[in-house]
């Protein structure tokens, strides 16, 4: 029997110039158990050069005519917001409405069971204010085998899929204005960089001082961060990316998928962990998957495990 749920979350969709991913993305979600009862928002940014206007009008030209959802909404922007603007204002307009929102962008596909695990996981960790959101995209690839079907991690900066509430994305702040703290105090900054996997601080100071960084995650990350917050992930992925053609804002040619994703959940996850924390095995697993995107070179990896140098972190 189907659990009952006060509330199906809302699904935002925010779209640009790529029609056919568009359409993919849709049309995935649209086969979820749970999509005839969700309603779906498409946020539809602006061209930002003249170039780009024709697929942006094929990409609303389509949006129109949707269906398979409790209802559809159309935001046609009039103006270029670009990705993090768009998110940020269409996330606070949504989730101020229904005080929960889901997100995807227009490159990700979805399995059928991810707006139920996404709803019964909102529904699920509410009233836990230590869960800041929860996410159907698993760091892990398919052909790691773990006994749960879902794990708690603290990389909740994650753009590939993720739902909060409203009291948690309250707390968002789009400037940022503490995040100077990392810049003399090294401790914070490698706790920030995940152990010094990755380097998100990097990222955090490009964000601020580089006018052609525009990050939304990177903050999103750093307001969870001092929080000490967490998410909630599937341990095989309900959500892959099929973005690596060159067309997306981060997924140039030149990069390969980072992870592999068949979405063969062939079932509802169940588990939901009571102990809301990262175990240590995930946290080492992490971290390794972490260092291989960061240093992919064998050479690089192997050095900075024997002679204990760090190539990230740095003010």
């Amino acid at each position: 029997m189907e659990q009952k749920r006060e509330q199906i979350a809302p699904v935002i969709v925010f779209t640009y110039n790529r029609p056919e991913h568009t359409k993919r993305t849709i049309e995935a979600l649209a086969g979820n158990d749970l999509a005839e009862r969700t309603d779906l928002y498409i946020y539809s940014d602006a061209p930002k050069r003249e170039a780009d206007r024709d697929k942006v009008q094929a990409v609303r030209d389509y949006a129109a005519h949707v269906e398979g959802f409790a209802s559809v909404h159309l935001v046609e922007r009039e103006e270029n917001f670009g990705l993090a603007k768009n998110i940020i204002r269409g996330v606070t307009e949504i989730v101020n409405q229904y005080g929960v929102v889901i997100v995807l962008e227009d490159d990700l596909i979805t399995n059928r069971f991810f707006l139920q695990f996404m709803n019964d996981a909102l529904h699920h960790y509410k009233d836990c204010k230590r869960v800041t959101g929860v996410t159907g995209f698993s760091h892990f690839d398919d052909t790691v085998r773990m006994q749960e079907e879902s794990y708690f991690h603290t990389l909740t900066g994650t753009s590939w899929s993720w739902g909060t509430w409203e009291d948690r994305w309250r707390y968002f702040d789009e400037i940022c204005v503490d995040w100077t703290e990392m810049i003399e105090n090294r401790r914070l900054r490698r706790q920030f960089n995940y152990d010094n996997s990755y380097d998100f601080y990097r990222i955090m100071k490009m964000q601020q001082t580089d006018k052609n960084t525009n990050s939304w995650a990177i903050r999103w990350y750093w307001a969870n961060f001092k929080k000490s917050g967490y998410i909630l992930s599937p341990t095989k992925s309900l959500v892959s990316n099929e973005g690596w053609d060159g067309t997306g804002e981060h997924c140039g040619r030149e990069s390969k998928a980072m992870f592999y994703h068949m979405l063969a959940t062939d079932r509802p996850i169940t588990y939901f962990p009571s102990n809301i924390a990262e175990t240590s095995k995930t946290r080492r697993r992490l971290k390794r998957i972490l260092r291989r995107e960061y240093q992919p070179s064998l050479i690089k990896r192997v050095y900075n495990r024997v002679a204990r140098k760090n190539y990230v972190g740095k003010a």
